[in-house]
């Protein structure tokens, strides 16, 4: 092991490895889950609710759990949020090999897949920063990012679509195993005493069960520099997505792709968000968080517009893998200085309130989309988007010189 790898230390790369193989199965359900509900219905709305039924409890209940999580044992939390999606995915595996399954079974497994999700994500949030040391929350961000990105946007659909050819329970079966395996991995550790809940809460202990769901609100309101980065994540959503809304479209009619075509064009941006992910790290020590914070929202704001202005395939892919560079990057820096700045006993609500805003942001971005690119055209959509990118960071200059003194009185690298 180099010194690089050491510096992380075994209970992340525990964790790493327990992200990895959990990711992995969601991605092999993000592709088996469609496919087994075509077989029992073929009424869009109904296929189209299935995949919000995995989001929407998990919206509702995201303060609550933001709670849970700062006021529990998150190392435990998240053994217990994986044997809760084992279980689950066993059930649906049992009764789709006795060919007895229920559209109503699935949408009550994918939510409550979806809830234990939130709670694992939540509480990964919550515990990094005592698993390493704040250098080296970039890094660790980034590597799970790029985990992330590859089981369950890469690897795990691809290979779900195959073992659902096999045999419709295959990737439900494979899927409880990889929630098992990640249990077992993170449960190797989770006795150890900073995996706990901070201790130095007590007043937030004596608040009002309301105040309890409020606070991660609350301390946005009162900190400039943490309410900063919630908005340039908002923000980066809500233009970052609003492309996506009539990607295929603009594809097909403006770049002239074919199906296959079209999935290689969307492989271009992940294998540029993977690399640029394994980079981030570096880069971060080089320039310091947030150079690198303004950095790669700029080039990625910059990098939308060229998108509208040409109708070459060629060229869009090429930018298509520059803009990943910066993509994993840019959320791993703002998550690392979301874990340096923000009081640990409140990182679980913090990371819920992410959880609502960027669930909130997304709908509201592609409907957006769709609505500019009937209006004005495809192209010119990428455009307003790369503006927002620029107007944003514009319009919150003196936030971001907040942000810039509390990264420095923190004592990061800038």
């Amino acid at each position: 092991m180099t010194s690089n790898q050491s510096n992380l230390g075994t209970r992340f790369h525990r964790v790493l490895a327990a992200h990895a193989t959990s990711q992995l199965g969601v991605g092999l359900h993000l592709a088996a889950f469609p496919l087994l509900v075509s077989t029992l219905t073929s009424d869009p709305r109904i296929v189209a609710a299935l995949a919000l039924t995995a989001s929407i409890p998990g919206l509702i209940l995201a303060l609550p759990i933001g709670v849970w999580v700062d006021r529990t044992h998150r190392g435990r939390l998240m053994v217990g949020s994986d044997l809760f999606c084992a279980l689950v995915l066993i059930t649906l595996t049992t009764f789709v090999a006795l060919g007895d399954i229920r559209l109503w079974m699935l949408f009550v497994g994918a939510a409550a897949v979806g809830i234990a999700e939130l709670v694992f994500g939540t509480s990964t949030f919550a515990l990094l920063p005592a698993l390493v040391p704040q250098a080296e929350l970039m890094r660790a961000n980034s590597y799970l990012s790029v985990a992330g990105q590859t089981g369950s946007g890469v690897v795990g659909p691809a290979l779900g679509g195959l073992a659902y050819a096999a045999g419709p329970f295959l990737p439900f079966a494979v899927n409880s195993a990889t929630y098992l395996i990640s249990s077992t991995t993170i449960g190797s550790f989770v006795r150890h005493s900073d995996t706990r809940v901070p201790v130095d809460d007590r007043p937030a202990r004596r608040a009002t069960r309301r105040g309890e769901l409020t606070a991660g609100i609350r301390h946005l309101g009162g900190d400039r520099p943490a309410r900063t980065l919630l908005i340039l994540s908002a923000s980066s959503g809500l233009f970052g997505w609003m492309p996506e809304a009539t990607l295929v479209l603009f594809a097909r009619e403006q770049l002239r792709l074919s199906p296959t075509a079209f999935g290689l064009l969307l492989g271009v941006t992940t294998l540029g968000a993977v690399l640029g992910g394994l980079a981030a790290g570096r880069l971060a020590r080089r320039v310091g968080l947030f150079r690198l914070l303004v950095g790669t929202y700029a080039t990625y704001g910059l990098l939308l517009i060229p998108v509208g202005l040409t109708n070459n395939g060629w060229i869009v892919a090429g930018i298509f893998f520059l803009q990943g560079l910066p993509l994993i990057a840019c959320a791993a820096t703002i998550r690392s200085l979301q874990q340096t700045l923000v009081p640990a006993a409140l990182l679980g609500r913090i990371g819920a309130v992410n959880r609502i805003v960027s669930s909130a942001v997304v709908p509201l971005s592609l409907a957006a989309g769709g609505v500019l690119a009937a209006l004005i055209g495809y192209s010119a959509v990428w455009i307003v988007a790369g503006l927002g990118f620029l107007l944003t960071l514009l319009f919150n200059l003196p936030a971001l010189r907040s942000l810039e003194s509390a990264v420095e009185h923190a004592r990061l690298p800038t």
